[in-house]
């Protein structure tokens, strides 16, 4: 539990040193005063948990603050309102691509003028067209127009700018002229992952036809750029939209293959271990490493952390250390919609789970072992949506009222259609007619998933459009749901059902 609350004191660290203007002075007496009186009040237990809390909070405000780009006399977002400017730089992430376009982060070197250039440094945002593509690393020289994001216009309205800012970019170019330059920049390594993950990319769309090929791509290699918006809608208003999306399900799966090959290999431990750490973290790579995937991948490490040194494994525990982990790693992570929607349905499974459990068994057809597949599921898409549905409402105000019979139908059908695709995408890149044949199974099963979702989309009561709500309401809920599962656990947990952690480690 120690872990738990300094882990939660340092998120709140995070918060406050966002929202107060905090003096870096104070934050660095606060961690340096609750270290000294922890290591003073070593022999009384409440105290000092209390000392280390102040100090894990004063040093999460520290790492929020130290995050935050610091303006230079070459930072780039100061040309914004001057005109055209050529920049020369490289591809500093993977570029976001829809089917209208690419979104490609520059990581600026320098600004020229005629040919005369001087260093500058910086993030930004380039809005290309989708051809020609451009890729992690390379090097472009772009020129246009440097203008600030669009802010909110009203309170409680997505604030574009500032969602740009917590990624360190805070200037753009609509619609720059862009131009190769000779040489690559970024890490070689990921350089080798995403083109290895294009050239699968390429391989799954020759083996199965749309739109199932590309919902093989965004559930196997995180591509949802593919995806047409009519299928994507259709999940949506089903309330499955997180089948095309990568998440611990995934994670889930490549750490039960692993130990099955290194057992039937007899893997010592420490063998077995690096290479389910080495599998998993390339994975994530592979897939983006946005926030969903980074906490489910930390979670994973974790949990074969634990195996490893025969230790169990305590949800709460793996949950509170993956959070405490992303965030000091990157403390603006905690604002990304993902990963809070991630976070709170991973904790809605441990909290709920098992009252959902009991609750669903009183009912006489879910008790037949026929249908425990059908329990299964249902059990993981209620109790996931207890904590996640209201910032869902909050933030869309799409109701899915067709979404638990959705998740009944389509979740058992994921884990075959990811077994198979990927057998199919293996042989592919051996032999693509092989691979071809492969897919055959793989396409029953995504054929079953679109049509069941367009079906059940084309109900006139799927979903249903909610009107806005304050925020106040949001936090009042939370609190009140809080507090009733802390009085009725009465200091601890409700444990966690093993089909639930085993079915689908995090839905969101």
């Amino acid at each position: 539990m120690t872990l738990i609350y300094l882990a939660i004191a340092w998120m709140l660290g995070v918060v406050a040193a966002d929202m107060l203007p905090i003096p870096l002075a104070a934050l660095q007496a606060g961690a340096l005063l609750g270290g000294l009186a922890a290591a003073g009040l070593w022999r009384r237990p409440g105290p000092r948990l209390a000392a280390l809390a102040l100090c894990c909070a004063a040093l999460g405000g520290w790492r929020d603050v130290a995050a935050r780009p610091v303006e230079t006399p070459r930072s780039v977002w100061r040309l914004a309102g001057q005109g055209p400017q050529t920049l020369d730089g490289y591809v500093s992430a993977d570029p976001k691509r829809t089917v209208d376009g690419q979104q490609v982060v520059l990581a600026v070197e320098a600004v020229r003028a005629g040919a005369i250039a001087r260093p500058a440094e910086g993030l930004v945002l380039l809005n290309l067209p989708a051809y020609p593509e451009v890729r992690y690393g390379q090097r472009l020289r772009a020129t246009g127009a440097l203008e600030p994001p669009r802010a909110a216009r009203r309170p409680g309205e997505f604030d574009y700018r500032d969602y740009l800012a917590r990624k360190g970019i805070r200037v753009l170019i609509r619609e720059p002229h862009v131009a190769p330059l000779p040489g690559e920049r970024g890490n070689p390594l990921l350089r080798a992952i995403f083109a290895l993950r294009e050239r699968a990319r390429a391989v799954l769309l020759r083996e199965l036809p749309e739109p199932q090929a590309s919902i093989a791509v965004g559930v196997l290699l995180g591509l949802q750029s593919t995806i047409p918006d009519d299928v994507y809608a259709t999940f949506s208003a089903t309330g499955t939209s997180h089948i095309l999306v990568v998440s611990g399900w995934n994670f889930t799966i490549v750490a039960a293959v692993l130990a099955g090959l290194c057992a039937r290999a007899r893997l010592r431990r420490g063998p077995t271990f690096t290479l389910a750490l080495g599998a998993l973290w390339t994975y994530a790579l592979f897939v983006g490493a946005t926030g969903t995937v980074l906490r489910a991948a930390v979670m994973a490490s974790l949990m074969v952390l634990a195996r490893a040194s025969q230790r169990r494994s305590e949800p709460w525990t793996l949950l509170c250390a993956a959070c405490w982990a992303l965030s000091a790693y990157d403390p603006n992570m905690l604002w990304d919609l993902g990963f809070q929607l991630s976070a709170l349905a991973t904790a809605s499974l441990f909290a709920f789970g098992k009252p959902v459990e009991a609750w669903l068994l009183r009912c006489p057809p879910l008790r037949w072992p026929a249908l425990g597949w059908a329990a299964e599921a249902l059990t993981a898409t209620l109790a996931a949506q207890i904590l996640a549905l209201p910032l869902i409402l909050y933030q869309f105000g799409n109701l899915s009222l067709v979404a638990p019979l959705a998740n009944i139908l389509l979740l058992p059908v994921v884990p075959p259609m990811m077994f198979w695709s990927a057998l199919a995408l293996a042989a592919g890149f051996v032999w693509l007619p092989a691979g071809q044949l492969l897919a055959l199974p793989a396409f029953v099963h995504l054929a079953w998933l679109t049509e069941g979702a367009r079906l059940l989309a084309g109900l006139p009561w799927a979903a249903v459009r909610l009107p806005p709500f304050p925020l106040w309401l949001l936090l009042g809920y939370y609190l009140i749901v809080g507090g009733a599962w802390l009085i009725n656990s009465r200091g601890g947990a409700p444990p966690v059902p093993g089909a639930i952690l085993t079915y689908r480690e995090a839905s969101a």
